[in-house]
C-alpha cells in the first residue's frame, strides 16, 4: 500500500470525475485495456472518481467515448508536476535557492554565547578566554576548535573540573565547577544554633554537657572540646599525697544533637469576601517596540474585559558585534476574571485559616525540620470576622553547630 503511494507521487497520478449512464462499462473497458485505477468512489449512480497513473489518460479518452462516459480531471498529483510548475515559476526556484544559500550563510556565523553552570567563576572570565579560541558572537563557527577550547579552559580554570562546549548559531558553554574541601576547623565546641529542649545527644568527639529532656538556649555549649580529666582517688588515711591531676584534652568536638523546637504560624479567613474567579476567556496582542512607539501587529487595541489579568513578555533581536538593534518584541497575555462574592459559615472559615496556616508553615519551617505533631487553636470566638488559626507545630531538628575556641 505504502509502495504504491510512493511510486504514483514519483511517477505522477489524476484523480478523475467520470459521468455517464454506465460508468461501470468504463471501468471494465479499462481493465481489459491494462489500464490501472484504484481509489474508486461512487458520488451517484452516474458519477465515479478514480485515480489512475499520468501516463494512462490518453488511453482512457478513447475508453470515454466507447462507453458514453465523460471524464474530468480534478486534481494533479506527483513530483512531475511539481517540477514543470516550477519550470514555470524561474524565480520561485531561484528565490528558494537564495533563501537556503542566506540561511546557510547566517547559520555559519555564531549569534550568541551562553554559559551555564557558573557559580564562583566570572562568566566574563569564561567570555574572554572563549574569544581567545575564535568562540565569540559574530565569527565564524567553523574556526572554533571545541578540543582545543575545552583543554584552554580547563588549563586556564583550575575550578574547573568539566567543560563541554557546543558550537552554532547559539553557542553554549556548559561547566561543572569543583567541590571546595572544607579546611580542618581546629579545636572547637559543638553549640546549639536556637532554644529547644534535648531529644538525642550523640558525642563522637568531645565531653557531652547536656543530656535528654534539657533547656538549652541559643549559643550554649552541648559538646565541649575540653575534655577535663577525673579528679584523682583521695590516698587512704591522707598519708601519701595526692596522684597529680591530669591536664585538660583539647578537640575538635563532633557528635549528632537533636532537639524539639517549636514554630507558631498564623492564618485567617474572612467570613464575607470578593473572590476572584477564571472565566477561561483569553485574548492576546502582539506588539512592536521602536523606541518609545508601540504598534499593534495583531490582536485588539484595547482588552476587552472589565476584570483581567495580564501577562507580558518581551524579547529582542541578537546584538550583533557591538550593533544594538532598537527593535522590541512584545506580547501581552491577558486572561479575564470575574468577582464573585462568597459568605462561609464558622466551620468553612475556621477550615480555610487552618489550610493558610499550614501553608506558612511549609513555607517557612527551616530546611530539614522533622515534624513530630501539629496543634490548631481558634483565637478569638465564633463571631468573629474574620475567623483567626494559630498553629503551633513541634519539630524535631539537629541544632549542633561548631564554634571554635
Amino acid at each position: 500500500m505504502i509502495m504504491r503511494k510512493i511510486w504514483a507521487y514519483f511517477f505522477g497520478y489524476l484523480s478523475l470525475l467520470v459521468q455517464g449512464p454506465h460508468p461501470e462499462r468504463f471501468i471494465n473497458l479499462a481493465f481489459t485495456r491494462g489500464v490501472y485505477l484504484w481509489d474508486l468512489n461512487w458520488t451517484s449512480p452516474d458519477t465515479l472518481i478514480v485515480k489512475v497513473y499520468a501516463h494512462s489518460f490518453r488511453a482512457l479518452r478513447h475508453l470515454a467515448r466507447q462507453s458514453k462516459c465523460r471524464i474530468r480531471i480534478r486534481k494533479k498529483r506527483g513530483l512531475p508536476f511539481l517540477l514543470n510548475r516550477f519550470r514555470r515559476r524561474r524565480m520561485l526556484l531561484f528565490g528558494g535557492f537564495v533563501f537556503v544559500l542566506l540561511l546557510y550563510l547566517l547559520s555559519s556565523f555564531i549569534w550568541t554565547l551562553d554559559i551555564e553552570g557558573t557559580k564562583r567563576v566570572s562568566q566574563d572570565k569564561i567570555r574572554s578566554l572563549a574569544a581567545e579560541q575564535g568562540l565569540k558572537p559574530g565569527n565564524l563557527r567553523y574556526q572554533v576548535d571545541r578540543d582545543q577550547l575545552v583543554d584552554h579552559l580547563l588549563r586556564e580554570l583550575p575550578e574547573l573540573s568539566f567543560a563541554e562546549v557546543e558550537v552554532g548559531p547559539r553557542s553554549r558553554i556548559r561547566i561543572v565547577e569543583k567541590v571546595r574541601v572544607p579546611k580542618g576547623q581546629g579545636n572547637c565546641h559543638i553549640v546549639a544554633k536556637k532554644d529547644g529542649i534535648i531529644d538525642t545527644v550523640l558525642a563522637l568527639t568531645g565531653q557531652p554537657m547536656v543530656k535528654e529532656g534539657d533547656l538549652v538556649k541559643k549559643g550554649q555549649i552541648i559538646i565541649s572540646g575540653a575534655i577535663y580529666p577525673p579528679e584523682p582517688d583521695p590516698a587512704p588515711n591522707n598519708l601519701q599525697p595526692p596522684a597529680p591531676r591530669k591536664p585538660v584534652r583539647y578537640v575538635q568536638a563532633q557528635g549528632i544533637v537533636y532537639a524539639r523546637i517549636w514554630y507558631r504560624f498564623y492564618g485567617e479567613a474572612p467570613r464575607d469576601e470578593v473572590v476572584e474567579e477564571e472565566t477561561n476567556r483569553t485574548v492576546r496582542i502582539y506588539c512592536i517596540r521602536l523606541g518609545g512607539k508601540e504598534i499593534t501587529i495583531k490582536g485588539p487595541d484595547q482588552i476587552p474585559f472589565k476584570y483581567y489579568r495580564t501577562k507580558t513578555s518581551r524579547s529582542r533581536l541578537p546584538q550583533w558585534r557591538t550593533i544594538k538593534v532598537p527593535v522590541e518584541f512584545v506580547t501581552i497575555g491577558a486572561e479575564e476574571i470575574k468577582r464573585v462574592r462568597l459568605q462561609r459559615s464558622f466551620e468553612e472559615a475556621k477550615k480555610l485559616a487552618a489550610d493558610r496556616a499550614r501553608e506558612q508553615a511549609v513555607k517557612k519551617l527551616p530546611k530539614g525540620a522533622e515534624p513530630v505533631s501539629r496543634q490548631y487553636k481558634v483565637v478569638g470566638t465564633k463571631d468573629d470576622d474574620p475567623v483567626r488559626v494559630l498553629l503551633t507545630v513541634e519539630t524535631k531538628e539537629e541544632i549542633g553547630v561548631a564554634r571554635p575556641f
